[in-house]
């Protein structure tokens, strides 16, 4: 039965999944005009305090109700000066009360990401399991549990990202860091030209952490941890360029049963040393010279190589339908070598295979060049425009050659430049890291901030 209840006399329900109401204003005025056209559902405030039921009616009619569905409808009629609005008045069960507010807000799409993990969680927390969420609300078992695995993220790093028009897929990328912290750092990324920087970067830093703790192992194994390190030879340096590979592994020192050996940890690098009492201050000097060479050197070459990733992984993912519309942005971009005298070599079949991440099962050599060129003709087929961005890509793009260091020096590279001109007309942001590297101004250049003179 349908009642019209006072709205005084209706509280939103206190945990309601859905935080924000929106714009009221629209639906307020529409309801000045035609009034409620749907009615709310309410439970009473006494029996869903106490959880005794509906034993005690004058108690309830005393204390109100409180909204369950139509929290929108309530806030735009007191907004519209309604004096009563029409309801239901359900005896659901609290657990029932909070899969329908969510069930119902996620049906009109009025939640977000955020607060469909708080309210997963306030089901799981009343008893479901991950099973029934996911009978009742559609989505998989993944899903439900990537939901909630957000709420291990900072509550509001994570409003702002979604502010900034973070997208579902943005928040599975973060899957990609163990660690919360990193995650946490690379959620304020998220909407912005740094977040597949920032990303990568984790990823890399979890990875060194890691086979930083086995290096120590297998050093304290022969060396011993020290932090002074005068009078002390420098033998080499483990940098990140190294630490974050995953195949890392420790070389063995054959003469460890001979020869004294210390290890020194400092910033996330660690430097074996051995000792040398005949060190001049000279000596000693150079060795920190060549210690901090070394450093730069190995810092430089892993954010170029990263910068070299990102920039291929950007071209992956450009569909067919987008290159198609850039196809004259392409075409001159496929003549920049010829137009500008650059270094440039077609790709063989083994690197187009590589890029694409596909490769065809060759079960008879003597045919393996037949196999590939159908192989080859087939993905143009598919994907023309796609497939003449990739090759053009490969052309233009290397790792050995493009980057901007030299000997700690920063050195204009002219091709590089037009590569990051081309990827911004594909729609690529370039990243605050990438755009120190492109003119100069990153600290690892020697002097630092310093250009070629």
């Amino acid at each position: 039965m349908i009642k019209n209840i006072e709205i005084s006399r209706i509280r939103p329900h206190y945990n309601n999944p859905r935080k924000e109401l929106g714009d009221l204003t629209e639906l307020a005025e529409s309801i000045k005009k035609t009034g409620i056209l749907q009615n709310l559902t309410v439970v009473p405030w006494f029996s869903n305090i106490t959880k005794s039921g509906a034993d005690d009616p004058v108690k309830q009619e005393e204390m109100g109700y409180i909204a369950v569905i139509g929290h929108r409808r309530l806030a735009a009629a007191k907004l519209a000066g309604l004096k009563e609005v029409p309801c239901v008045i359900s005896d659901m069960s609290y657990s029932e009360q909070i899969a329908t507010m969510l069930l119902e807000n996620m049906q009109r799409n009025d939640l977000t990401l955020y607060e469909q993990a708080e309210g997963f969680q306030m089901m799981l927390d009343l008893g479901e399991s991950v099973g029934d969420i996911s009978e009742k609300t559609g989505l998989s078992t993944t899903t439900v549990r990537r939901r909630v695995k957000l709420l291990d993220l900072d509550k509001e790093k994570f409003r702002q990202s979604v502010e900034r028009g973070a997208t579902l897929n943005d928040y599975i990328e973060l899957e990609k860091i163990e660690d919360v912290d990193l995650k946490n750092s690379v959620l304020e990324a998220i909407g912005t030209a740094n977040f597949k920087w920032k990303l990568q970067s984790a990823i890399d830093k979890e990875q060194a952490n890691k086979n930083r703790e086995v290096l120590i192992a297998e050093l304290a194994k022969f060396a011993k941890p020290v932090d002074d390190t005068d009078g002390l030879q420098y033998i080499r340096g483990y940098y990140e360029y190294e630490l974050r590979q995953k195949n890392f592994t420790v070389e063995k020192r054959d003469d460890a049963e001979s020869v004294e050996y210390f290890y020194k940890v400092a910033n996330g690098d660690v430097v074996l040393y051995t000792k040398q009492n005949d060190v001049s201050q000279n000596d000693e000097g150079l060795n920190t010279k060549r210690a901090e060479r070394a450093r730069r050197n190995k810092a430089l070459k892993a954010i170029t190589k990263r910068a070299y990733q990102l920039r291929g992984n950007f071209v992956k993912e450009i569909s067919n339908a987008v290159a198609k519309k850039k196809l004259t942005t392409i075409i001159e971009y496929n003549m920049a070598p010829m137009i500008w005298s650059f270094h440039s070599c077609p790709p063989d079949i083994e690197d187009y295979t590589d890029f694409i991440g596909e490769t065809p099962i060759i079960k008879d050599a003597a045919k393996e060049d037949d196999i590939m060129a159908a192989f080859i003709k087939n993905k143009i087929a598919a994907e023309p425009e796609k497939s003449f961005l990739n090759v053009t890509w490969l052309m233009l793009d290397s790792e050995y050659e493009n980057y901007y260091d030299w000997n700690e020096q920063y050195r204009c590279n002219k091709q590089l430049d037009l590569i990051y001109e081309f990827l911004e007309k594909l729609g690529y942001e370039i990243s605050e890291e990438e755009l120190a590297l492109k003119n100069g101004t990153h600290e690892l250049f020697a002097p630092v901030g310093g250009k070629e003179k």
